[in-house]
Order: C-alpha cells, then sequence, then structure tokens
C-alpha cells in the first residue's frame, strides 16, 4: 500500500513547509537564510511531486501481484518515501535543537546547521531524480493492467457513504446458528457429563470463534469464573497460564483468587490454578488453536476440577479430535438460504426490510456464490456493497474486480476476499487499520487512545469541517462498518467505546505490514526480524537485544511489561526521531532523560505505569501532542509543561485503592503555573483548582473534555464564565474540596454539546431550580454523576427534567427517605446506579417510570428493607446489583421469595474484595 505511505508523507511534507515563514523571518544570517530557502524550496517541489503519483498508487495497487513491472515500481517509490522521510524528521529534529540553551549558544549551533541544511537540500534533490527516473521506467515498461482499466473506480468511496454509517447501530444479525448455538448450550449445561472438553472446528472464516462468542456471553454469569484466551502460534506454556490467571481473576464474581501467590514458574501456575478451580464451576474457551501440545502443556493445571467446560476452536481436525464425537462440532459454510439472508442484511441494511431489489437480485446472487458459504467473506462482500449505490453497472464493476482476484478452487482464498477490501479502503484508513495490527492477539482497544494514536502517527488528514479527533473517529467508525474491526462494547450513547481486530484479519494485516516495511511485532521467537520497519511492538521481548539496530523506528508500543528502565535508555539514544512512545501497564517506575531529548516526539504513554515523577526536561519535547499518564502514580508536573505548546491532551490522575464500599473518587493534581496558556488543549484532567487559575481557564476555548478538583466555593463564579469560554465542550467534571464545600452553579451555562457532566459536592439549595433548568435545556447531555450532592425529596424532582438522560449516578448524593419515581420519568434512561443513601428507606416507580431501564445498582442503602415498589413494571431490567448488607433483601432473593423481579435475568450482590468491588449472582 505504497499510496498509504505517501499520503502520510505528504501530510508530513505540509507540516514542515507550515514552519517556513517562521524559520527564514528568525534567520541569524543571509547564508543560514540562503539555505533554508533552498530546503524548503525543495520540500515544495517533492511535495507535489509526490501528490502528482498518489493517484496513480490507488489503481497501480491492484495490480502489482500480477504485474511484476509495478512490484517494482511500488516498492522502490515505498524505499523512497522513507527517505524523504528521513530527511524531514532530521530537519525536524535540528529545529528542535536550535530552541534549546541560551541565545548565544543558539546561535552558534544555528551557524553550524548551515551545513546540514544544505545536505539535507542535497539529499531531497537526489531523491527527486530518483523519483522521476522510477516514473520515468513506469511509462517506458507499459503497466497494461492500469491502461486497460480505466474504467475501475475505487470501490466503497468516503465520498459514497451515506450519512447513517457515522452513528451506525448493527444488531446481532447472526444467521445459521441456532442448531449448533443449542448443541454448544446444552454441553455446557449439563450437570452429568463428565468429559470436559468441547471443540469447535473448521476453516478460518466460518464463524468458530462468532458461535462461542454468542453463547460465552450467554451463558457466562452462570459460572462462577470464566476465561477467554487467544491462543498465539508461537504460545508458551508459562505465558498461557498467566493469561488464564488474569482472566480467571477479573471475572471472579467472588474476588476469591488468591491475589498474593507465587506464579514465576510453571509449577506454581499449575498448582494455583488447579487448587483454586477444585470446587469451582467455570467455563474456559481457547479460541483459534494450532496444535494439540497447547492441551497437552497445560492440562495438569485443569486436572483436578470436575466442575468445569473447556472450549477449543480450531481449524486444525486433530485439535478437533481431543472432544469426544458427542461433543466436538464440524462447522460447515451456511447453507444457500442462509448464506442470503446473511448478506442482504449486510448489503441492504439502509432498506427497511433488508430485502434485495429486484433489478440487483441476479448480481447478489452472483456474490453470494463467489463466497461459498463463508461468513466472514459474505459480509466482508455485503458491508462493501451496501455503500455502494444501487445501479447494474456499479455492482458489475465490483464484481469484475472481484473476478479478477478470484482463484478456481473450491474454497474461497480468505486473504483475496480481505485483500479486495484492504485494498478499496482510502490511503490514510489503510494506515489506521494496519496499526491495528500492532497489538496483541484479542486486545482490546478503546476509541479515544487509538484515535490520539493515530493523529500522533500523522495519519489522519484534518478537513474544513471536522477535527483531527472527528475524522479519525470516522475512520474508526467506517472500518467497523466494513467488519475490518469488530465491535466488544458501546456506551450510554450508543457510540462503539471498545472494539478489536479479528484474527484472521490480523493475520493479513500483519503480512501486509511486514511486507511494506509498516510494523513489525516482536516477541521472544522473532527479536531478529526487524528489517527496515517503522514501528515496533514489543510482546514478551527483551527491547535490549535491539536497542542499537533500530534507527529508523518511528514508533514503539510495549505490552506485557517487557521494559526496563536500562532497556529504554538505551533504545532512546538510538532512537533519536521517535514519535510514538506508548508503556501503557509497563512496569517501569521512572523515565530515562534520554527519552526527553526525542524532540519529535508526539505521544508519550503512561497509562497505568508505576511511574511518579516526570522530569523538568519534558519541556524540551516540543513537538509533544498527548502525555497520557491515566492512572498512573505521578503526583505532579513540572512547571516546563507550560513550555508544549502543541500539547492538545493533558491526562493525569491518580485512582486511590479501594477499602470499603464507600465511594472513592479519583484524585487530581496541583495546576502548573501558567497551564491556562496551552491553547491548543483539547483534554485536561485531572488538575487542583486555584483562584488564578480559575480566573484565566476561560483561555482554553478548544477544551472538549475537562475535570477539575479541590473547587471551592469562592472558585465557582470565575469558573462559570470560564466554561461558558469552552464552546466545544463535550465532557465536564467538577470536584469540591470536600464533602462540605458547596457548589454554586447558577451562573453555570455549559456548551449546548455537553454529553457527561460530574458534580461532585455539595449542591447550593437556593439554586437548585435555575441550576437543573439551565442544565435542562442541554439536549446532548445523556450522563450525569452526582457526588456528594445532599439531595432531598424535594430536589429530586428537578432532577426528573432532565428527560434525555440515558445513564444516572448517585454517589452519596442522595439524603431522603423517600425515592419516587413519576409515571413517564426518565423515559430514556438505561442506567441507573445509587451508590451511598444512608436514610433511603423506600423507594417507589410509578407505572411508566423509566420505561427503558437495563441496570439497576442499589449500594449502600442500609435503611432499604425492601425492594422498590412498582420494580414489576419495569419490564426491560436485565441486571440488578444489590448490597451485600442488605440482608433482608438478598435472604428473600436467594429464597426465590421475590416475584416482583422474575422477570430480572441476573441479580448480584455486590461488595468489597481484595480492594475491588465484587459481586456474586444469586438469581
Amino acid at each position: 500500500m505504497a499510496e498509504g505511505v505517501v499520503g502520510s508523507l505528504i501530510l508530513k511534507l505540509g507540516d514542515a513547509l507550515g514552519n517556513e515563514a517562521g524559520q527564514l523571518g528568525s534567520s541569524l544570517l543571509g547564508y543560514e537564510a540562503s539555505a533554508l530557502k533552498g530546503l524548503f524550496s525543495e520540500i515544495r517541489m517533492i511535495k507535489e511531486e509526490l501528490e502528482s503519483m498518489q493517484a496513480f498508487f490507488c489503481t497501480a495497487e491492484r495490480f502489482k501481484d500480477t504485474d511484476e513491472t509495478t512490484v517494482a515500481f511500488v516498492k522502490q517509490i515505498r524505499g523512497l518515501a522513507f527517505d524523504i522521510e528521513d530527511v524531514i524528521d532530521e530537519f525536524t529534529y535540528k529545529l528542535g535543537e536550535d530552541r534549546q540553551g541560551m541565545f548565544l549558544l543558539q546561535a552558534i549551533r544555528r551557524i553550524r546547521q548551515i551545513k546540514t541544511w544544505y545536505r539535507l537540500a542535497n539529499s531531497l534533490q537526489e531523491i527527486k531524480i530518483n523519483l522521476k527516473s522510477a516514473a520515468e521506467r513506469r511509462c517506458r515498461y507499459d503497466l497494461n493492467g492500469v491502461r486497460k482499466d480505466k474504467k475501475l473506480m475505487r470501490l466503497g468511496s468516503l465520498n459514497q457513504r451515506s450519512t447513517e454509517s457515522v452513528h451506525f447501530k448493527r444488531e446481532a444479525d447472526l444467521v445459521g446458528i441456532a442448531e449448533n448455538k443449542q448443541f454448544l448450550m446444552d454441553c455446557l449445561k449439563d450437570e452429568e457429563q463428565r468429559h470436559m472438553i468441547i471443540t469447535i472446528w473448521g476453516m478460518g472464516g466460518v464463524g468458530k470463534t462468532t458461535l462461542v462468542a454468542h453463547v460465552y456471553s450467554a451463558i457466562k454469569t452462570d459460572f462462577d469464573t470464566c476465561a477467554w484466551i487467544t491462543v498465539s502460534h508461537c504460545y508458551e506454556a508459562d505465558d498461557l497460564l498467566k493469561q488464564i490467571v488474569v482472566e480467571f481473576r477479573k471475572n471472579d464474581h467472588k474476588k476469591e483468587f488468591p491475589k498474593d501467590v507465587d506464579l514465576t514458574d510453571y509449577r506454581s501456575l499449575v498448582e494455583t490454578i488447579r487448587l483454586y478451580l477444585e470446587k469451582k464451576r467455570y467455563v474456559l474457551v481457547l479460541d483459534d488453536v494450532w496444535s494439540v501440545n497447547v492441551w497437552f502443556d497445560i492440562k495438569d493445571a485443569f486436572s483436578g476440577g470436575k466442575h468445569g467446560r473447556i472450549i477449543f476452536t480450531s481449524r486444525i481436525y486433530e485439535v478437533a479430535l481431543l472432544a469426544p464425537e458427542n461433543q466436538k462440532i464440524n462447522l460447515q459454510p451456511l447453507k444457500n438460504h442462509y448464506a442470503w439472508d446473511l448478506f442482504c442484511k449486510e448489503a441492504f441494511w439502509k432498506n427497511e426490510n433488508r430485502t434485495c431489489p429486484v433489478e440487483l437480485h441476479p448480481w447478489a446472487q452472483k456474490f453470494v456464490e463467489k463466497c461459498k458459504g463463508l461468513p466472514i467473506a459474505i459480509v466482508c462482500i455485503g458491508r462493501l456493497l451496501s455503500f455502494k449505490s444501487a445501479y447494474l453497472l456499479d455492482w458489475e464493476n465490483v464484481y469484475r474486480n472481484l473476478e479478477m482476484q478470484f482463484t478456481n478452487n473450491y474454497i474461497l482464498d480468505m486473504n483475496i476476499i480481505l485483500k479486495v477490501s484492504l485494498e478499496d479502503l482510502p490511503h490514510n484508513m489503510k494506515n489506521c487499520f494496519l496499526y491495528c495490527s500492532m497489538f496483541p492477539e484479542n486486545y482490546v482497544m478503546q476509541r479515544k487512545w487509538l484515535v490520539r494514536l493515530w493523529i500522533a502517527e500523522g495519519f489522519i488528514e484534518e478537513s474544513e469541517h471536522k477535527t483531527l479527533e472527528e475524522a479519525a473517529e470516522d475512520y474508526l467508525t467506517e472500518l467497523i462498518n466494513r467488519c475490518l474491526l469488530v465491535e466488544v462494547k458501546r456506551n450510554e450513547s450508543g457510540y462503539i467505546d471498545d472494539f478489536q481486530m479479528h484474527d484472521i484479519f490480523r493475520v493479513l494485516a500483519l503480512n501486509k505490514a511486514r511486507e511494506e516495511n509498516f510494523c513489525v511485532v516482536l516477541d521472544y521467537s522473532k527479536t531478529h526480524v526487524i528489517g527496515k520497519a517503522r514501528r515496533l511492538s514489543i510482546q514478551r521481548s527483551d527491547i535490549s537485544q535491539i536497542a542499537e539496530n533500530v534507527p529508523h523506528v518511528r514508533s514503539l508500543l510495549v505490552f506485557h511489561n517487557s521494559i526496563s528502565f536500562s532497556s529504554l535508555c538505551s533504545f532512546s539514544r538510538s532512537v533519536k526521531l521517535l514519535s510514538v512512545l506508548n508503556l501503557q501497564d509497563s512496569s517501569i517506575e521512572s523515565i530515562p532523560n534520554d527519552v526527553f531529548d526525542l524532540f519529535n516526539l508526539r505521544f508519550l504513554g503512561l497509562r497505568r505505569t508505576n511511574i511518579t515523577y516526570i522530569s523538568r526536561s519534558i519541556g524540551r519535547l516540543q513537538n509533544l501532542l498527548v502525555l497520557d499518564a491515566w492512572k498512573s502514580k505521578i503526583v505532579n508536573l513540572p512547571e516546563e509543561i507550560i513550555r508544549l505548546s502543541k500539547l492538545t491532551h493533558l491526562i493525569v490522575t491518580v485512582k486511590p485503592m479501594i477499602t470499603s464500599m464507600n465511594f472513592v473518587p479519583s484524585v487530581g493534581i496541583p495546576a502548573p503555573a501558567g497551564l491556562w496558556s496551552l491553547s491548543c488543549l483539547q483534554t485536561l484532567l485531572l488538575m487542583e483548582a486555584s483562584s488564578e487559575m480559575v480566573f484565566y481557564l476561560g483561555a482554553l476555548v478548544s477544551l472538549r473534555s475537562f475535570r477539575i478538583s479541590k473547587v471551592q466555593g469562592r472558585h465557582c463564579a470565575n469558573l462559570s464564565v470560564a466554561i461558558t469560554n469552552m464552546v466545544h465542550l463535550i465532557r465536564l467534571g467538577i470536584h469540591a474540596n470536600d464533602q462540605q464545600e458547596v457548589l454554586q452553579l447558577e451562573a453555570l451555562q455549559p456548551s449546548h454539546l455537553l454529553q457527561k457532566l460530574i458534580l461532585q459536592g455539595t449542591l447550593d439549595k437556593e439554586s437548585l431550580p435555575l441550576f437543573f433548568m439551565s442544565i435542562s435545556k442541554l439536549k446532548n447531555l445523556t450522563i450525569l454523576r452526582l457526588v456528594w450532592s445532599k439531595l432531598d425529596e424535594e430536589d429530586f424532582y428537578y432532577l426528573e427534567e432532565l428527560q434525555q438522560l440515558v445513564k444516572l449516578q448517585l454517589y452519596d448524593a442522595y439524603n431522603g427517605k423517600r425515592l419516587s419515581f413519576q409515571a413517564t420519568s426518565f423515559p430514556k434512561l438505561r442506567i441507573l446506579k445509587i451508590w451511598g443513601a444512608p436514610h433511603l428507606s423506600l423507594i417507589k416507580i410509578e407505572r411508566g417510570a423509566m420505561s427503558s431501564l437495563v441496570d439497576l445498582k442499589l449500594l449502600l442503602c442500609p435503611e432499604l428493607k425492601l425492594l422498590p415498589r412498582g420494580i414489576e413494571h419495569v419490564t426491560t431490567l436485565e441486571e440488578m446489583t444489590l448490597d451485600s448488607t442488605a440482608e433482608e433483601i438478598v435472604g428473600r432473593v436467594r429464597e426465590k421469595n421475590e416475584a416482583k423481579i422474575s422477570h430480572v435475568k441476573r441479580v448480584y450482590v455486590g461488595f468489597i474484595r481484595n480492594g475491588e468491588l465484587a459481586a456474586e449472582r444469586i438469581q
């Protein structure tokens, strides 16, 4: 995908040219100005040359597998593009060096840099000559495929996307699995069945994982614990057992998994799992197993348990033989009528009845026949066609393009199916897709975090009407809509928050990424296979072995705690042009000073690390866009942070350990003086308030997500004025200094775009009517969290004016004795959480209230002796959690004496174990 490399490079060249006026204006000498002028001229010309080539690559990429001339040309251009990027990155790095130190030192260094500017300009001249030579050769050696098919259009262009795709909501339209689903559920629920292993096998993409995931989601809460593990080709038994331990511990409803045990070697892992499972009912899914050795390597850990079920999915028949004949499912491609049904649901989802128009029926039938009943192929092609117009010519063109690349084999080559879908993507979206392959198998990616990484990598092109974040989220939505990424979880507003990459797509993407030096994933079996890759994903590998041989690397993503201080130190010295460094979830405790010499660094990820201190040297990272230290151990930021004028996301929070059922909010850190000068900030959390800060805070007009802590009553007036200036604000959190502090928010006028509001502190009684009247006008406000608010029965009526709420959380916020939900109140509310209501003794729900509620949690309500009156009217309720101290209610539920909640699918008892909120299912 050379057009992907070229496309992102064009964006980078544009950024470099944006510095032209400033650099020429600040030149100290005529010689320096002349050298820089020549360099900028070369940058401009090479950018124009690449822009001219880019359109060609969109078509040429499809023919490079069959046209050797195109293969050679694309490979050569990709290499030259990397050479150009090296020049531009070095230029940016050298400019950064000029800004460091005293004025005299800067002047001396800039004079010395004149030779560098001439050298870089000469390098670009040579590259430009090579680009033209390559283009001339391409013209001499005719690309017949490209010339003959000028009518080929890019499939599924973004210009043809319907407006529905941005907020596309797809139902779980599973067809042809009912029989296998019921069979699998019967196997899992059969208490008399002694054999623990069940296998599902079949060809890649036939729906094995889909079937098991559907059943697993439905039955996992019936077991004491559960685990889903995707097994790597190059697994290690120790690592596999450690993954199982992590999942069992995370999903243990009673939190009984031993916390402080030795898990350093195979023997201790086996013994720990065996003892834990001895009397447990559990289900374990081992997905995509390629060898029977997987079972023989871990079976000792499961020899003692008699109440478990282990499900294998595999493409290998030998693995299927691990199960007895009556517990083995051989998954076959869909029968014709199911295949047709699935295709119509995917290709015609915009039609009211999801039916195929009569005029398209012949072509639709051809596509279904080509897919040979393979679900992933049907979904892929169907979704691709769903964004095409309903004209016969368009469908015919798509079919012909597929025909050119299909083999004559009876079984479709899935790589070809996926390749067609991948080639259809715009160049910048292809980069985003390949980037997702850098994460481990079965890794759950988070929307906001991934979007910021894409931006830092330079993949996203800003449009006239959308920010980079909005454009990136469009890319993400498109990838999900095309089934290139798989939805895992949506938030309360219907937006996809978590997603994964399908394992088959990941294999294809990794092969493509390695071929094009886009990235390499390293684990202990591949530490030497790096080549000229621009990005590294370190997974269970020692970076110190390759630190000295990767000067070309631009991004480093670390997983599984696989980095140390010393190895990061040596790596940083070698890779001077690094732009992305993500250490999320690693055990590293401090950052080497060498990291702060990486002037081109745009993303520094420290989420959930043990880092406690940020050096003053961070001020040298002049190109940093994102500092993400969410749930880290950092308690202060140096004042030098205000030098980072390009910073868009500053996230530093500390989450205290929960020691009781009482709600414990996140803790902020002191705001460095002058923080309000960072005018590019879009995310700022969690900073502590001061009189000076709230006075100047209104300067941050670009903020979209903002939370502030330790707010005092005297801050409220200025804070309200500042927030009014934040016209793009979507998420807002105001945290009082303590529970006694009164927040006077009558003047608060948030942006009409506000979707989420968190208020932590006592709300002023006199201003409540005016305040709630104000926020009731916020039609996008769907999530409200109130903490320490001291609301009573009369105050609660104001809340009912918020008809648009989808999620309401009351944490130590309600002091009344009765809580009444009037008919028609909260019609859209799906989640209600009351955590800490010391006097609440009666909840009354009138018929018609909370007509959409699916999740109700009642915790720390000691006076509540009865279930909510009228809860039987809330027929939509699926899940309910009660406090373990509410013994009377819990006892009646356990004894099946509460008929009024017989319609609720899942009822839990919540309690604290090992510093975490745990839950035990009782119904």
